[in-house]
């Protein structure tokens, strides 16, 4: 069940048991015989002073007279009614116990998480990645970590943009997307051949070199379903001048990714859980196209200075 369902049936519960209580004590108000706050209409005794009035004594039959009962159990101040006393006032305390909780709830206060304040899995939506100690994955920290980097290269790629097409948002978000998935796609079938479009010379002589290394050992790196939304690229870095053009982008991804032996053994990573990792993609204007130039860590010392503002 639902927990703002939970809670609405706890109100409800609260309200009904406080009006029958409330309901009870009103009935009594009329004196037992007139069956109203104002008892009998033609007694000449049921004024706002009298024995069945609002301001009513020790007959328990008047508006003032019902709330003794509700409070302490009515009928006067002998022992059973300060019995009834201590089981209502209980009952009071028990109903505002149950009210307090149910508003302050953790729940209530900052959704989908539970009192040691981890996520609750039945609460979260179905693709919402956790970590194995049920913690909610994400890239918060490092979004906020570079806000001023990602607001000062948003306003210097708009101006860019106005003159150079190629800096266009859109177009670089899906430039780095194809360059992704290519990438992937090529590292696991340890085929560069095509790497001429889509990273630098240098990068590509450093990765012939790691599967140079892999081939040897009998290795094979594998890479599934790998996922890289638009929304999870944003741009930390520009620069234009007239013999250099370049962008960092920092992307969250996810993926499967192990490797095997040749014997189709996995000798390491996860074949089953999905790795999600954060990194930053430089990209170079070479050949009249962009290229993958880096692939810098979170720990990079490069992007410890983006992030501190000394490239701006």
């Amino acid at each position: 069940m639902k927990t703002w369902t939970k809670t609405l049936g706890i109100l409800l519960t609260t309200l009904t048991l406080w009006i029958a209580q409330t309901s009870i004590a009103l009935a009594r108000a009329g004196g037992g015989r007139g069956g109203s706050i104002g008892g009998s209409s033609g007694s000449a005794g049921r004024s706002f002073s009298g024995g069945g009035s609002f301001s009513g004594g020790s007959s328990g039959g008047t508006f003032f007279g019902g709330f003794p009962f509700f409070f302490w159990g009515g009928g006067g101040w002998g022992y059973g009614s300060s019995f009834g006393g201590i089981i209502t006032l209980i009952f009071i305390i028990v109903i505002i116990y149950i009210v307090y909780k149910a508003l302050k709830s953790k729940n209530m206060i900052k959704g989908y998480r539970s009192k040691d304040n981890k996520p609750r899995m039945e609460d979260l939506p179905p693709d919402t990645p956790v970590d194995l100690n049920g913690e909610i994955i994400s890239n918060d920290s490092n979004d906020q970590r570079f806000t001023k980097a990602i607001s000062y290269t948003r306003e210097n790629m708009r101006y860019f943009a106005e003159t150079f097409p190629r800096w266009d948002r859109d177009y670089l978000i899906g430039r780095v997307r194809q360059v992704f998935f290519w990438f992937q796609d090529a590292w696991t079938r340890m085929d560069l051949s095509e790497a001429g479009e889509y990273i630098t010379p240098d990068l590509l002589k450093h990765y012939q070199s790691d599967l140079a290394g892999m081939k040897s050992r009998g290795e094979r790196n594998m890479i599934k379903d790998p996922v890289l939304h638009a929304d999870d690229i944003t741009f930390i870095h520009s620069h234009l001048s007239e013999d250099n053009e370049h962008f960092v982008v920092m992307i969250w991804a996810n993926l499967i990714d192990y490797t095997i032996d040749s014997q189709g053994r996995v000798v390491s990573g996860d074949d089953t859980n999905r790795l999600y990792f954060t990194e930053f993609w430089e990209f170079k204007w070479e050949n009249e196209n962009w290229l993958l130039s880096k692939i810098h860590q979170e720990d990079a010392l490069e992007i410890a200075k983006i992030a501190r503002g000394d490239e701006q």
